[in-house]
């Protein structure tokens, strides 16, 4: 179960939010997959798979920033933003829908403002 509260810290240009992220194994193939955002990564060894998953993270932020989607996205996925008195996002809550997974982790993701 997972035990570490989901945070949420300002800076100049970014919002830090911590998000749950499972893992689990399925076949030969580690899975590195997260609900509040809907990404998840595979690879031969749980480390590959985790260093996929950050890479993914990455070009989700920077594609839907350049496009100006970002915000809608998160909104759509379940997100609340409340921009009064200073901006802050929180993500969705969700029951566990993984049964099967072997750990989990919070990821630090920097959301652009």
């Amino acid at each position: 179960m997972f035990s570490k509260k989901e945070f949420i810290k300002k800076s100049v240009d970014t919002i830090t939010v911590g998000i749950k992220v499972v893992t689990f194994k399925e076949g030969d193939y580690h899975i590195v997959y997260c609900q509040a955002l809907e990404l998840s990564a595979y690879g031969e060894t749980e480390a590959k798979a985790r260093k996929r998953f950050d890479e993914e993270i990455k070009i989700f932020f920077d594609e839907t920033s350049r496009k100006g989607t970002l915000e809608k996205l998160l909104l759509q996925l379940g997100w609340t933003l409340k921009k009064m008195p200073q901006p802050k996002y929180e993500p969705p809550k969700f029951k566990n829908r993984v049964q099967r997974h072997e750990s989990s982790f919070t990821e630090r993701i920097a959301i652009p403002v």
